[in-house]
């Protein structure tokens, strides 16, 4: 249910192959509306884009075909497997207009200006993250752009149709061991007042969830992905028992629990916020 920040010690997730696996998988289902943002927010061709906790490098790899070419991406992230993987996905599609850092998203060493700083589910682990807009804003040209996606954690209630339980009930898994971090459960729905108080203009805004149906849906897996990398964390705060959750089963319960009901289903909300220091 997140981009990676491991430079913070209380990061939930942790620094593990299940993190970047759910990354992937999560990028199936996102991956559409992270490309319409960044397209609605102006990025383009020739461009100079980074991409604040790149994880295994999605967001990035969407940039760089945007900006082509003559355009450059820096992607940073504080896990070297993830940058690694990062490079290695970029290098199989071809995107020489790439590169990545392993560094605290607080401490970037590129002093060059930048067209555009954008990021996905990375606020919502940063303890301040009005002084970290502020701090890239630094690195940011005049009339540069910024894009953020994050979620809005907000309750599951309705996610469902028919109500499939067991879908509430993962969804609720990882939300508690996510409250009970102390992370900002609506950093989507708080975007917008992040923005302006970092300085920046009122942003555009879109919300947008996935949603499908069937056997062959990927969201099953998704969710199952993200109690899987949430885990050690639900056991070790108590949110939920290894034998309530059934971790190896968690995907093929959720499809069955769907699909026998001919049910419809919608994955957690994403709010996409984006602007120009240009605009007034």
């Amino acid at each position: 249910m997140s981009e990676r920040h491991s430079s913070n010690p209380q990061y939930i997730l942790g620094q593990t192959s299940q993190h970047d696996q759910l990354m992937i998988r999560q990028g199936k289902l996102l991956n559409s509306f992270t490309r319409r943002m960044l397209e609605d927010a102006g990025i383009s061709q020739g461009m100079r884009v980074l991409d604040i906790g790149c994880g295994p490098g999605d967001v990035s790899l969407l940039a760089a075909s945007l900006v082509g070419k003559e355009g450059r991406v820096v992607g940073v992230d504080s896990s070297v497997a993830a940058i690694a993987r990062a490079q290695a996905r970029a290098a199989d599609a071809g995107f020489s207009q790439t590169s990545f850092q392993v560094a605290d998203i607080h401490q970037l060493d590129d002093e060059q200006p930048f067209d555009a700083i954008v990021g996905r589910l990375i606020l919502q682990h940063v303890p301040d993250p009005v002084a970290l807009l502020r701090r890239l804003l630094t690195r940011l040209r005049t009339g540069g752009v910024v894009a953020f996606q994050e979620y809005d954690l907000s309750p599951q209630t309705y996610a469902t149709l028919p109500a499939s339980p067991l879908w509430e009930q993962a969804q609720e898994w990882c939300r508690g061991a996510f409250q009970r971090f102390g992370r900002e459960l609506r950093m989507g729905m708080k975007l917008p007042g992040t923005f302006v108080a970092a300085g920046l203009p009122v942003p555009q805004l879109r919300y947008e969830a996935a949603i499908g149906t069937g056997r062959d849906w990927e969201g099953y897996e998704v969710l199952a992905a993200a109690v899987r990398a949430f885990l050690p964390a639900i056991l070790r705060l108590g949110v939920a028992t290894a034998e309530e959750i059934d971790i190896e089963t968690l995907a093929s319960r959720l499809r069955e629990e769907s699909v026998s009901q001919g049910g419809v289903t919608r994955y957690i909300g994403l709010v996409s916020a984006w602007t120009s220091t240009g605009v007034q």
